[in-house]
């Protein structure tokens, strides 16, 4: 994967960057510029944010990384939509977590062993938490819950809630996009697709944070309008900061990307700034690297999508 981000570096996104004056050093504040890519056909399937040379020496760094703040939109027209709602000011301070450590209906339920922690990370830093929980049934339910994990009711709590933490297995459906799923307590009877969120009205989020497998990735066609997955739809639904992941990651990294994320947005006990969103994700990302930084699978899925 290295040689993959090395080459995009070179051919699409070094460019890029020179073009726009962002090919020097970085800035002596520390505070990187932002850049917003609208990828489109097969570009859509690529990590632009990370491309570049990680395990290289050089005394001005190459990689998107080390020069911008990277975030995604597939339109101008979606972005416009989100910087428009991300100027209201939410309503409620209120947070909706999603855990689900096992997956009733896959082989072995499917068990993910951070979402637990994951799990009890946020309760302790998100705002007046709302929790919904599938019982582990090697651990038992995760305490605090409040009730069954179900399409509906998680709908139903959305349009309450600033801030929506999803931990769970994430399925994309690269011949129909729109049937793409976050798998809930009845994935089998009523998945929460794409379509789920079709002509919802949010008026109080701020925040998804799509902590599941493909929930960012893209069937590669050639219309911008292809561009179609779970992050796009939760932008449509009226996010205007979702975080997404472009193939399955790794359930314990998962964990830690997500705490630095939360550590980065939390102003309080009681407040986290939404606004910092794409910065918190960088910092978080570029820990991950500073761990990993021959192993870019690892880090490289997660992307900021909207404003």
């Amino acid at each position: 994967m290295l040689n993959g981000l090395e080459w995009l570096w070179d051919v699409a996104v070094e460019p890029a960057l020179s073009e726009l004056g962002y090919g020097g050093l970085a800035p002596a504040d520390g505070e990187l510029p932002r850049v917003w890519w609208v990828p489109g056909g097969l570009l859509s399937l690529l990590p632009i944010h990370a491309a570049g040379y990680h395990t290289a020496e050089d005394k001005i760094p190459r990689t998107a990384l080390d020069h911008v703040v990277s975030s995604y939109a597939p339109t101008i027209r979606v972005l416009s939509y989100a910087r428009h709602r991300g100027r209201r000011p939410a309503v409620r301070d209120r947070s909706l977590i999603i855990a689900m450590p096992t997956t009733p209906g896959l082989p072995g339920r499917n068990r993910l062993p951070g979402v637990t922690a994951e799990a009890e990370l946020l309760q302790a830093c998100l705002p007046a938490p709302v929790r919904l929980a599938e019982p582990d049934p090697v651990t038992g339910p995760i305490p605090g819950t409040a009730d069954i994990l179900t399409r509906s009711k998680v709908l139903a709590l959305l349009p309450e809630c600033a801030v929506a933490h999803f931990s769970c297995h994430g399925y994309s459906d690269l011949v129909d996009p729109s049937r793409s799923f976050l798998a809930l307590h009845d994935h089998d009877t009523a998945p929460f697709t794409v379509g789920s969120l079709t002509g919802a009205h949010l008026e109080n989020v701020q925040l998804a944070y799509l902590s599941a497998c493909t929930t960012a990735m893209a069937r590669a066609g050639i219309m911008r309008e292809e561009v179609i997955h779970l992050a796009t739809a939760f932008q449509l639904a009226g996010f205007p900061h979702v975080i997404g992941t472009l193939w399955n990651v790794n359930d314990r990294l998962a964990l830690a990307i997500a705490r630095d994320f939360y550590a980065g947005l939390t102003a309080s006990p009681d407040a986290i700034h939404t606004s910092r969103a794409a910065r918190a994700l960088h910092h978080a990302v570029l820990r991950a690297r500073q761990a990993f930084p021959a192993t870019p699978s690892l880090w490289a899925a997660y992307i900021h999508a909207g404003i």
